[in-house]
């Protein structure tokens, strides 16, 4: 029991940002000591684990429970049946426990707080893209748009309202590029010829061969696209982003490159990458990022949580410790608002969350809110941000 409400206030401070060194170590070796503790973490950072907590505990009537527990202790006979009893009411009770020691700590006075202007109901993305053929037709796609069978230059493309998928089909002479592009406040998601998937952001085009040729696969990527290459060891798949390239045979791995960003990102989930820069190279593998300094070209490595870099195209926002300008700047993207920090200091705020996607803004606004650290303010579709 003491150890669960430890880690239960080092959950709280790892939200706010809050962690000295030797808590970080001890949230870590806690999380891998089981699959279980790190997916109880994962459950506690989640955006809907304090509602729920607290609608059990408006249901739970701590008297009662506690009234019978005196009940059954004084009517034992056995010290064994007593003991049973007890491990039984803290196994009920702890997850209430831990959930009201988080929900204390990190919603203080939270009606108060959160503004009445934050009911404004902002909605999530949606599937839309425009797809631009190499004669310069532009055609838009997506969830409104009618599913679709396009032919040019000799090959058939299908538009559904989440996706397009090139017919496979053999090498080409001469390549020939279309382009797909994925507005604010969108998704889609790309088959190319040879079988390969790539799911696309907000803000991200991708310019790519109707059909690859004979020696190489080589795409342009120009923001954020987590790809599944097909595998194909005579013909090596290149993405080239910003001044940098990503080469594989066949793997899974995420890049985001936006102009804006100082820096880029290749994430590795499966396979292995050799990503260039510049005058260096370096060899990815499983759980391993490379950053791209967008003017020098340095490359730095580090092991990284995956899911945190690739959990969007899985309908999840997850953030471990990351700035609150770096979220916001993920957040505008996809819910198409402008964020305006009227407080420099509240950017450097660090911040973890686990949130759905496709909720409206409201609820992650509340999420990130909990932390007691921010303050939201929406006028219309600016989000004004001040430490409290």
């Amino acid at each position: 029991m003491k150890e669960a409400f430890e880690i239960a206030r080092i959950i709280q401070k790892s939200l706010k940002g809050q962690l000295s060194e030797s808590e970080e170590r001890q949230l870590s070796d806690w999380r891998k000591v089981s699959g279980e503790n790190e997916r109880a973490f994962q459950r506690m950072i989640s955006e809907d684990f304090y509602t729920v907590g607290m609608e059990k505990l408006e249901t739970y009537d701590y008297r009662v429970a506690y009234g019978r527990f005196l009940q059954r202790k004084y009517q034992q006979r056995r010290k064994r049946k007593f003991l049973i009893n007890v491990v039984r009411v803290a196994a009920v009770a702890l997850p209430f426990i831990i959930a009201l020691v988080l929900y204390v700590g990190l919603n203080r006075d939270e009606e108060q707080t959160l503004r009445p202007s934050l009911a404004t109901n902002i909605l999530p993305g949606t599937s839309k893209a425009v797809l631009t053929l190499a004669n310069g037709q532009m055609i838009p796609l997506g969830k409104e748009a009618a599913d679709s069978t396009i032919i040019t230059d000799g090959t058939q493309i299908n538009a559904s309202g989440s996706g397009v998928t090139y017919a496979s089909g053999g090498e080409s002479e001469s390549i020939v590029y279309n382009k797909l592009e994925i507005p604010r406040g969108g998704e889609f998601c790309l088959t190319l010829s040879d079988g390969t998937r790539v799911w696309l952001n907000s803000e991200t085009s991708i310019q790519y061969p109707v059909a690859f040729g004979a020696k190489e696969r080589r795409v342009f990527v120009q923001g954020e696209a987590y790809f599944e290459v097909a595998k194909d060891a005579k013909k090596p798949f290149t993405v080239q982003f910003m001044s940098s390239s990503v080469t594989v045979l066949g793997t899974s791995f995420n890049i985001r490159a936006y102009p804006e960003e100082k820096q880029s990102q290749a994430t590795l989930a499966e396979g292995s990458v050799r990503i260039y820069s510049p005058g260096s190279s370096m060899l990815l593998k499983p759980g391993e990022q490379a950053e791209v300094n967008a003017l020098s070209g340095e490359m730095v490595k580090r092991e990284v949580e995956v899911k945190s870099f690739t959990s969007w195209k899985d309908g999840r926002f997850v953030f471990e410790q990351q700035p609150l300008e770096d979220i916001m700047r993920t957040l505008e993207r996809w819910y198409d608002i402008r964020v305006i920090f009227k407080d420099e200091g509240a950017k450097r705020i660090s911040l973890s969350g686990n949130m759905k996607r496709y909720g409206d803004f409201s609820q992650v606004m509340k999420m990130l809110q909990m932390t007691g650290d921010v303050r939201f303010e929406l006028h219309g579709n600016d989000v004004y941000i001040t430490t409290e």
